[in-house]
């Protein structure tokens, strides 16, 4: 479009076609660029190198000899990149890409894109205990879906990371699962801004909880007073002290944690995760795809 005022021009005056393309690509050349307009410049061209520690939570085809990798890292939070090759005999990644392994990624990080390049992949943690039953590989992977769904891409959140690193290690060191999962979901709906209210009425905001048992709301966001149960027909009475436990896990630290799990019977640790099971499906508005397995 620029060119059209300097061709008129050129023709008014009845010069050399030649003069006017020279003319022409020399304003162009020196031209300023416009505020907010940006052309294939060196932005462009040039990508930062970023190393980070990353857990691998997905791995889809991109074609026959090449995959993308969905990550979750210390550094970037959850992001995405283009394994080239990777489906290789001879690959440069050397099978050391796999799904829920710890790993040590240096790619190419894209400006103009959420799909990045994969350049470098060492393998820190295969969680081989993982791969022993059915059991711990279908909790493991519903940990990893949990995490890709919950999270906003590409912001970090180190505190994600090391909860899904802790995870995954104790389900592979041959921890209890259910109750290894019960203490992920409640941390990890408290870190991403979900966690229930478990100290007063959702509803009213009242402390004046029943003693023994008191009604838990998926839909509200925790628990109910007296008053107020009526507001969601669908809540569940759940044990006083086992909420309180709840509270405990979702709080984080490891004396908390280990004091929590540790009182709780068997019986209320499965009734805790029907709770965190009926939350995750409430904020995402669907069932998750492994929770059935789990």
């Amino acid at each position: 479009m620029w060119l059209c005022p300097i061709i008129a021009l050129a023709a008014a005056r009845r010069q050399c076609p030649l003069t006017v393309c020279a003319l022409a690509l020399s304003w162009a050349r020196n031209r300023p660029p416009e505020s907010g307009i940006t052309g294939l410049g060196a932005e462009d061209l040039s990508v930062a190198l970023c190393k980070a520690e990353a857990i691998t939570i997905r791995l889809t085809d991109f074609s026959e000899t090449s995959q993308i990798a969905w990550f979750y890292t210390r550094e970037f939070g959850r992001l995405s990149a283009l394994a080239k090759g990777s489906k290789r005999q001879r690959s440069n990644f050397d099978g050391r890409l796999d799904l829920l392994c710890h790993n040590e990624i240096v790619f190419a990080r894209k400006t103009r894109t959420t799909l990045h390049v994969l350049t470098e992949c060492r393998l820190l943690d295969r969680f081989m205990g993982l791969r022993a039953g059915v059991d711990r590989l279908y909790a493991a992977l519903y940990a990893a879906e949990l995490v890709r769904e919950m999270t906003p891409a590409e912001e970090s959140q180190p505190q994600v990371f090391e909860l899904l690193l802790t995870t995954l290690r104790a389900l592979s060191a041959g921890e209890d699962v259910a109750r290894t999962l019960l203490a992920f979901e409640a941390r990890l709906l408290a870190l991403t801004g979900y966690a229930p209210m478990l100290g007063a009425c959702v509803a009213c905001q009242s402390g004046q909880l029943p003693a023994g048992t008191v009604a838990y709301s998926s839909a509200l966001g925790g628990v109910l007073c007296r008053a107020c149960r009526a507001r969601d027909p669908k809540s569940v009475g759940v044990p006083r002290a086992a909420l309180a436990a709840l509270g405990q896990l979702a709080d984080g630290s490891a004396a908390n944690a280990n004091a929590a799990d540790a009182r709780l019977p068997q019986a209320l640790v499965s009734v805790l995760r029907k709770l965190m099971k009926a939350t995750f499906t409430h904020h995402l508005n669907r069932e998750p795809k492994l929770m059935r397995y789990v």
